[in-house]
């Protein structure tokens, strides 16, 4: 499975249904994520880490 399937699995688990991908970053109700491979080793980890896509916040700043 692709980390952008595990990030959709993910974020349909949480039962969000507004959503969508540019590329490969997830937008979220106005929100963008870069979607990144997590590692922590949690035994109920999913390997999908979501970042809030800081050139989105930087742009908003300015």
């Amino acid at each position: 499975m692709t980390l952008k399937a595990r990030a959709m699995e993910k974020v349909e688990r949480a039962g969000i249904s507004n959503y969508s991908f540019d590329e490969d970053v997830l937008v979220m109700c106005g929100v963008r994520y870069t979607i990144d491979v997590c590692d922590c080793g949690e035994a109920d980890c999913d390997g999908v880490k979501l970042t809030r896509h800081l050139a989105a916040i930087n742009r908003n700043l300015q």
